[in-house]
């Protein structure tokens, strides 16, 4: 003992600290998560081929194309509310960020309900087997860049690990779906809902709980 309390206190409080690892910037992760995306969807894209009517399409708001930026804008809102929510004191980006991944979602739902609508004897159904390659390409597109944001979430040990994960699994899903939107020549109403507007949800269905049980486990991983 040195016989000063107060320096005493202060080495038994550090004597458990480690170093800690810088966190990368958030501009250069989300630089890097959107270069995963767009190699990956070049290689899906080479492969599939782009749909014939595609660059058409983007200068027809209600259309094909519509449904291919709202999804565009919400990968990329998505992806960046999840990296901002991961690190304290980027509040503001974070609540830009879902608010830019709500319009890009808003975007995409209201061109496929826009395009039932005007679509005569249209029916409602359940997804169908013609409905499965699109929403496959989706989600393995957008599998990559959700676990490199499932790994920055739990490098930097967050507070808000559920937001976190439900922002990365939406925002890569819809990243992924509009890889597939580029790539899909179909122009039935129903199958765009079905097939590509609604690829953001079932990308949180299935990427949300595995990246919050691995930005639980990576976080534990950090303090041991």
């Amino acid at each position: 003992m040195s016989g000063d309390p107060t320096r005493d206190l202060i080495r038994d409080l550090a004597s458990d600290l480690a170093p800690v690892r810088a966190l990368p910037r958030v501009r250069f992760v989300a630089a890097a998560v959107l270069l995963l995306w767009f190699a990956i969807g070049v290689v899906g894209i080479a492969v599939q081929g782009l749909a014939p009517t595609f660059w058409q399409t983007l200068a027809m708001p209600v259309s094909a194309g519509g449904i291919f930026a709202g999804l565009l804008i919400a990968g990329i809102g998505g992806v960046l509310a999840a990296l901002a929510l991961a690190v304290p004191g980027r509040e503001r980006l974070a609540r830009g960020a879902l608010a830019l991944g709500g319009a890009g979602l808003s975007i995409a739902a209201g061109v496929g309900f826009a395009l039932i609508a005007r679509s005569p004897l249209v029916e409602w159904r359940l997804p169908e087997s013609h409905d499965l390659p699109c929403l496959i390409t989706a989600l393995v597109v957008g599998l990559v860049p959700a676990l490199a944001l499932g790994w920055f979430g739990g490098r930097a040990a967050p507070f808000r690990p559920i937001a976190i994960a439900i922002a990365a699994a939406t925002g890569a899903a819809a990243l992924g779906g509009s890889v597939a939107q580029a790539t899909c020549a179909a122009e039935d109403a129903m199958h765009l809902m079905l097939g590509h507007v609604i690829v953001p949800a079932v990308g949180a269905f299935a990427f949300a709980l595995p990246l919050l049980i691995a930005i639980r486990r990576s976080e534990r991983g950090q303090k041991v």
